[in-house]
């Protein structure tokens, strides 16, 4: 039987107005959840941050950046099991997509 486990995503001040003014946002996310379905339910709470994904905007910035410390990055990398319990996700917007990457590509 799966559970679920709660990801608490900080969100940066320049993205607030799309978050109802919220600093963070606490998703209950079923266990092995992975970055793509805490994006899906951010967007499904607040439609209004999806105009910070790359193509939404014809390609303009400023585009959505999500950042996790390096122990739930490693993990993730090495096929784990989705993020875990209690970590922290955070969302803030730069001009333009990561140099040397595309956007929405994994990296």
């Amino acid at each position: 039987m799966s559970g679920t486990h709660e990801v608490t995503v900080v969100v940066a001040p320049a993205l607030r107005g799309a978050f109802e003014g919220r600093r963070l946002v606490s998703l209950g996310v079923p266990d092995g959840a992975g970055v793509g379905e805490v994006l899906e339910s951010l967007f499904k709470l607040y439609p209004r941050a999806r105009q910070y994904l790359l193509g939404e905007r014809g390609g303009s910035g400023p585009f959505l950046h999500v950042a996790m410390d390096e122990r739930s990055a490693e993990e993730l990398a090495r096929g784990g099991g989705g993020l875990s319990a209690g970590l922290k996700l955070y969302v803030f917007a730069l001009s333009g997509p990561p140099r040397g990457r595309q956007a929405g590509g994994e990296g």
